[in-house]
């Protein structure tokens, strides 16, 4: 990588994982909120706060995927890593609010919770397989 590209792949890269991180926190205390029948989960500040830094992690995904050349159509792993996305997104919108029942909500939570599991280790292999390619070359 030449010097710009490099100190932007690194920036991008930085901050597309912390996103990640504060996106994953987030939603975990919203679902034990949700869980606890607390109503700050679905207060606007905290809904709008969960939108605003999804949005700016998927720009910065997108931006490295423009930066480093990637295309999901001729890459299997992040072709799933954007199907999962859409998994997670529905999984979640039913585990924080559209399940009708607290243990429904709780299910889905998990669920959305193990995709998301998944998206991180299809990111860090980028194999489709994610954590059943670490597992299998155990």
């Amino acid at each position: 990588m030449q010097g710009d590209t490099a100190f932007f792949y690194t920036a991008l890269l930085h901050a597309h994982r912390t996103l990640v991180g504060v996106s994953v926190v987030l939603f975990i205390a919203r679902a034990i909120g949700v869980a606890g029948q607390r109503a700050w989960p679905m207060t606007p500040v905290i809904r709008w706060s969960s939108v605003l830094i999804d949005t700016t992690l998927m720009a910065a995904g997108i931006a490295l995927w423009v930066l480093m050349q990637h295309n999901p159509v001729h890459e299997p792993w992040l072709a799933l890593k954007l199907f999962l996305l859409l998994m997670y997104i529905a999984l979640g919108t039913y585990g924080l609010k559209r399940g009708r029942t607290r243990a429904i909500r709780m299910g889905f939570s998990v669920l959305a919770l193990l995709v998301i599991t998944q998206m991180f280790w299809i990111a860090r292999t980028r194999d489709p397989f994610g954590i059943l390619s670490v597992l299998r070359s155990l």
